[in-house]
């Protein structure tokens, strides 16, 4: 099945390039103007992500963004270098990503790739990775079918690494994410004593890891090492 891309530009230009670029890749696409539209549009088609831009009549991006994150539809932002306080704003208000305009149109699909591939990842509640069997709903985690028990603590940060699987996640991220707190003076070493439990329950030799993986100065990575 496609996924479905909603377009959202004044520009007719941008439009019809986006949906050359899309439609090439394999998207199901529709593409509209105004920001009324897209929320009507959004409401009967339920696209699978949205590309929005910020200045647009009816609605303005910030509006529109807003209805479509309570519908649970993700929104990557494209904006002018102008824009940077509404594209500050946009995030906060719950926008995935953003593109700046001119836009690498190499760039801009790998972006709604991982963005995809983090919601499908929330969707199936079932992740695979390796012999690993990761399952959100339950909150369970089996590696070659034996249960391994997890802190509560330990599966809050293996399923912030699940979301963004195969994506550095850095440091202040899960502090944030499991912690409530990105602040922390002695927030890094927080984060590795419980990465180094997680590591033991989970890794066959947690000093050459398999599945969580450090990226100096960038952050944790779940992936397969032994599969790529």
């Amino acid at each position: 099945m496609k996924n479905r891309v909603l377009l959202v530009d004044d520009e007719k230009e941008i439009l019809t390039l986006l949906t050359y670029i899309f439609e090439k890749q394999g998207y199901s696409v529709q593409s509209v103007q105004r920001g009324d539209d897209a929320v009507k549009v959004a409401t009967s088609w339920s696209p699978d992500i949205v590309i929005l831009d910020i200045g647009l009549p009816g609605l303005n991006g910030l509006e529109v963004c807003t209805h479509l994150v309570a519908m649970d539809i993700p929104v990557i932002f494209l904006s002018s270098h102008d824009q940077d306080d509404q594209i500050i704003e946009g995030l906060e208000v719950g926008g995935e990503d953003y593109v700046s305009k001119p836009f690498n149109y190499k760039e801009l699909l790998l972006r709604v790739e991982k963005v995809l591939k983090r919601v499908q990842v929330h969707e199936e509640k079932i992740l695979v990775v390796g012999d690993l069997t990761i399952n959100l709903e339950q909150q369970t985690l089996y590696c070659k079918d034996v249960l391994l028990n997890l802190t509560p603590t330990e599966f809050k940060i293996l399923e912030v690494l699940a979301t963004y699987l195969h994506t550095p996640v850095s440091v202040q991220k899960i502090l944030q994410t499991v912690w409530k707190n990105e602040d922390w003076i002695q927030g890094s070493e927080l984060v590795k004593v419980n990465m180094s439990r997680l590591r033991k329950k989970v890794e066959e030799d947690p000093a050459s890891p398999r599945y969580i993986i450090n990226k100096w100065g960038v952050g944790y990575i779940l992936t397969d090492a032994k599969g790529t």
